[in-house]
């Protein structure tokens, strides 16, 4: 029998079991009196778990209130078995989805449903609608992209963040909020390399966790037009700087750069000047070819104002070679490096170096903690030389916000660092994820990465089938057939159908294959499937040249 019980925020609910046939009611079998006072809570639990001692229950409205702990610890316990059983069922699953755009979204209604449901409804939809459609970048064989590396600490801290529901409109709205990302901000940057004038505790420079890279690279280009406005005629007010015309400055970016760059350069309101990057090795900027094209604008009336350097192209993990561009910091050039990806390799004693230079030369970097950091998505950090750039450009307040006086290393207002107001406690994912793996065991996963690709470009380099068109150091290896690019795209139409996830690409005008190690649950074992895979095919079109 159903019971329909619509539930109301009034602290204890009278409930009457139903009436056996005869007219006789079943109080006896729950071992009560006729009437029985339930705490609303209480109740909200039974039902969700569908009924005590034999009796079926639906939950027909919504827990008297929206976050009930009881509820809140069943209904979590479940959700996390769901969560649990996807996650097992990931490898077992193809990566890529053979669907069309809108296929998914037939399988759900058009309007929202009016009453509610009941919570295990809700979770076999997700599990038969949901999950089904999801492209899980955690796959063995996901090898496209880059990869979007999340954990254990990092799944169960977006359960966390949520529950304390707060929104970090500045320290007063949430001092845990801000305390932390302090804190986590500086734990990274010391983790990576990146030199004390960018740690808060420096009380000049600092870092603040960001949405994306993309986002972050757009702070900074505004900040560059800001400050090149400021120092072109000190007698600007804060509130004129905004004003004036920007339309000949001129932000200088390498041809291999993420589209990201140059979007937040235009939306910036700075014109775009991409510079050729050499292909000798893997794609670098020339410091001299910069240089050209800088006397060039500044001759035709332009004015040279940022310059973004690539450190791990998305392309071909190609670097721009950071020291190399010393001179034109000096020259009071904004220079930005956007380590999306390969910021994380700074960790490792190898590429440890890199770090230096950067610290050494640029006026800000970002890197992601959501690509090779297991730190979940978003997690973009950003980091500045100083922090005063950020605040001349970001600081608004209204008479509703508390008063700051003291804007300690502790309280520095976050809200005037970037665009948004609000802001999400990410700061705590980070922490969970240091605390959990610590700084140890998040080498060991970034130098994972690092070896399956250094051992693949061993077989590689060995192979008369395919050879490297750029030389790789990270977690990326590119490739192709050395019998041409229709071969090539054979081998990557031969690895879709094997269940391999990666991303076919040009380089130099000639196909190739990206295979970017890193996703979480990739093995050594699978690193040596995917090569044996590629065998076979060079092989078998070995046998079919012969045969002509």
């Amino acid at each position: 029998m159903a019971l329909s019980i619509g539930l109301r925020p009034i602290g204890n609910l009278a409930f009457t079991p139903p009436v056996r046939p005869g007219g006789r009611r079943s109080a006896a079998a729950l071992g009560c009196g006729p009437a029985l006072l339930v705490p609303s809570a209480v109740l909200g639990l039974a039902l969700a778990r569908g009924g005590a001692r034999g009796y079926r229950y639906r939950l027909m409205a919504g827990p008297a209130k929206p976050v009930e702990p009881a509820v809140l610890r069943q209904l979590g316990q479940e959700t996390l078995e769901a969560i649990a059983r996807f996650t097992a069922s990931v490898p077992t699953r193809g990566v890529w989805k053979d669907l069309e755009p809108g296929e998914l979204a037939q399988q759900f209604e058009t309007s929202a449903p009016e009453e509610p449901r009941d919570y295990g409804q809700i979770l076999q939809k997700l599990e038969a609608q949901v999950f089904p459609g999801a492209l899980s970048w955690q796959h063995p064989k996901f090898m496209a992209y880059y990869p979007s590396s999340t954990s254990v600490p990092a799944i169960l801290a977006e359960t966390v963040i949520a529950s304390i529901g707060s929104v970090g409109l500045q320290w007063k709205s949430n001092p845990i909020g801000t305390e932390l990302e302090v804190v986590v901000m500086d734990w990274v940057a010391k983790f990576l390399g990146i030199g004390p004038a960018f740690h808060h505790s420096s009380q000049v420079g600092g870092g603040i966790i960001q949405n994306t890279a993309g986002e972050s690279m757009l702070n900074i280009m505004i900040c560059a037009r800001v400050r090149a406005h400021r120092r072109a005629n000190p007698e600007l007010s804060r509130e004129e700087a905004f004003y004036q015309d920007s339309s000949k400055m001129v932000a200088y970016l390498s041809d291999q750069a993420h589209f990201s760059a140059e979007k937040a350069c235009r939306l910036a309101g700075l014109r775009v000047r991409k510079v050729a990057a050499r292909l000798e090795g893997n794609y670098t900027l020339n410091p001299s070819d910069v240089k050209a094209a800088m006397e060039k604008d500044r001759a035709a009336g332009l004015q040279p104002t940022a310059l973004i350097l690539t450190y791990g192209s998305t392309n071909t993990s190609g670097c721009d070679d950071v020291k190399a561009f010393k001179d034109l910091a000096e020259d009071d050039l904004w220079i930005h490096v956007d380590a999306a990806y390969a910021g994380a390799a700074w960790s490792l004693d190898q590429f440890r170096q890199d770090a230096q230079a950067v610290s050494e030369v640029v006026t800000s970097v970002n890197m992601n903690g959501s690509k090779w950091f297991l730190c979940g998505f978003d997690s973009a950090f950003l980091w500045v030389r100083d922090r005063k750039l950020l605040l001349d450009v970001f600081s608004a307040s209204g008479v509703f916000m508390a008063d700051v006086e003291d804007m300690s290393i502790y309280n520095p207002e976050f809200k005037d660092w970037s665009v948004p107001l609000g802001r999400r406690f990410r700061a705590l994912r980070i922490w969970m994820v240091f605390e959990y793996f610590g700084t140890s065991g998040l080498k060991s996963y970034i130098r994972q990465a690092v070896d399956q690709a250094s051992w693949l470009r061993s077989k590689i380099e060995e192979s008369e089938h395919f050879e490297q068109p750029v030389q790789t150091v990270f977690g990326l290896v590119c490739l192709r057939s050395v019998h041409g690019d229709e071969v090539t795209r054979q081998l990557a139409a031969h690895l879709a159908a094997q269940g391999y996830g990666l991303a076919p690409t040009k380089i130099a005008d000639r196909d190739a294959l990206r295979v970017a190690l890193g996703a979480t649950s990739t093995t050594q074992a699978d690193v040596e499937k995917l090569w044996s895979d590629m065998c076979e095919f060079a092989e078998a079109g070995s046998n079919k040249r012969q045969k002509r």
